[in-house]
C-alpha cells in the first residue's frame, strides 16, 4: 500500500518535472549543492540540495520542497530537477531536503528540528557566495504538505529563513480526524487501522488508542496546522481532492474555514472528482500558477 501511496506523489512530481522540462539544460547559470549534509552527522536523512543564480547578490528568497510519503518514505531527489525551473525563470533561490522518518525515536518535533537544521545550512552556504536568503517559501504534498504548514504556521518567528508563505496539496492538517484511523480508509483497508495509527503515535509521541481515542487528542492537536491559524498566519495556497479516501477532504475545508475566520489570504482550490492522487491536471495548472505568482509576490 504505501508503494501505491508513494507511487501518487511521484506521478505529481512528474507532472511538475514536465513542466520544467526545458530548463534543465541551464545548469551554467547557477551554482548546485547536491546532497549536502546539513548536520554533522552525516545521516543520508539529513540532506538538501541547492540551486540558485550565480549573478544572485544581497537578500534572495527561497523556495523549500519538502517530500511526501506517509512521513516514513519519500526522497528529496523526487524535487531536484524541479529547482531549476524556479531558479532559472524566477531569479531566486530553490532547495529540497530530506528529513529523519517518523519512529519510535523519531517525532514531528524531531522533523521540525531537521527543516530548521537544513534552512540554517542553506543559509551558511548562501553567506559564503554574499548571499542572504531573507524569506523561504514552503511548498509539499501529502505528508510534505503538512509538514509545510506546520512549520510555517509554528516556527515564523523563529526559523533561521523566515517563512513567509505555503503551497501545498492534499496535506493532514487535522489528526484529530478519524477518517485516518478508520478502515474506510484506503490504508487501513489494505493494511490495517494500524498503519496510520503506529506513524502518527510515534510523531506526536503518544500511544493513540482507537478505542479511548479522546485521550490522544491532546498531543494530536499540537501537531495539527489548523490549530495554529491566526491573524498573524503565512498567506497560504492549497488543493485537495473532493474524494480523497487517504487524507480526507475535511481537512481541507476546516483549514479553508479557519483562514477565512482569521481574514488570512489564501486560496483553496478542490479537485472535483479527484482521490488522494489529485487526477485534475486543470486544477494542478491552477495550483503552479498561483504558486509561481506567490515567489513574485512574497520572496522579491
Amino acid at each position: 500500500m504505501l508503494t501505491k501511496i508513494v507511487a501518487f506523489f511521484m506521478t505529481i512530481v512528474s507532472f511538475f518535472n514536465i513542466l520544467f522540462a526545458g530548463y534543465i539544460k541551464h545548469y551554467h547559470n547557477n551554482r548546485i549543492f547536491l546532497d549536502e549534509y546539513y548536520t554533522d552527522r552525516k545521516n543520508d536523512r539529513q540532506k538538501y540540495d541547492l540551486v540558485f543564480p550565480k549573478n544572485a547578490g544581497g537578500n534572495l528568497g527561497l523556495v523549500l520542497c519538502i517530500h511526501g510519503g506517509g512521513w516514513v518514505e519519500g526522497k528529496k531527489d523526487n524535487y531536484t530537477d524541479s529547482l531549476f525551473q524556479v531558479s532559472e525563470e524566477k531569479g531566486v533561490a530553490a532547495a529540497c531536503l530530506n528529513y529523519r522518518y517518523i519512529s519510535k525515536n523519531v517525532s514531528y518535533d524531531d522533523i521540525l528540528d531537521d527543516i530548521s537544521s537544513a534552512l540554517a545550512a542553506i543559509k551558511a552556504k548562501g553567506a559564503e557566495y554574499g548571499v542572504c536568503f531573507d524569506k523561504v517559501l514552503l511548498t509539499g504534498i501529502s505528508a510534505g504538505g503538512h509538514l509545510s504548514l506546520l512549520y510555517a504556521y509554528t516556527k515564523k518567528d523563529i526559523a533561521p529563513i523566515k517563512p513567509v508563505c505555503v503551497v501545498e496539496l492534499c496535506g493532514p492538517t487535522d489528526l484529530e480526524n478519524p477518517f485516518f484511523y478508520s478502515v474506510e480508509n484506503r490504508v487501513g483497508a489494505s493494511v490495517g487501522v494500524e498503519y496510520f495509527r503506529n506513524i502518527i503515535s510515534n510523531g506526536i509521541g503518544f500511544d493513540i488508542d482507537l478505542d479511548n481515542f479522546d485521550a490522544a487528542r491532546t498531543a494530536m492537536k499540537k501537531y495539527s496546522p489548523v490549530n495554529y491559524v491566526d491573524e498573524n498566519t503565512v498567506p497560504t495556497v492549497f488543493g485537495h481532492g473532493e474524494i480523497d479516501n487517504i487524507v480526507p477532504y475535511q481537512n481541507s475545508l476546516d483549514l479553508n474555514a479557519k483562514l477565512n475566520e482569521f481574514n488570512v489570504e489564501h486560496t483553496f482550490i478542490s479537485f472535483p472528482n479527484s482521490n488522494h492522487e489529485c487526477e485534475d491536471k486543470d486544477s494542478i495548472s491552477a495550483i503552479m500558477k498561483l504558486f509561481f505568482e506567490y515567489i513574485d509576490t512574497y520572496l522579491k
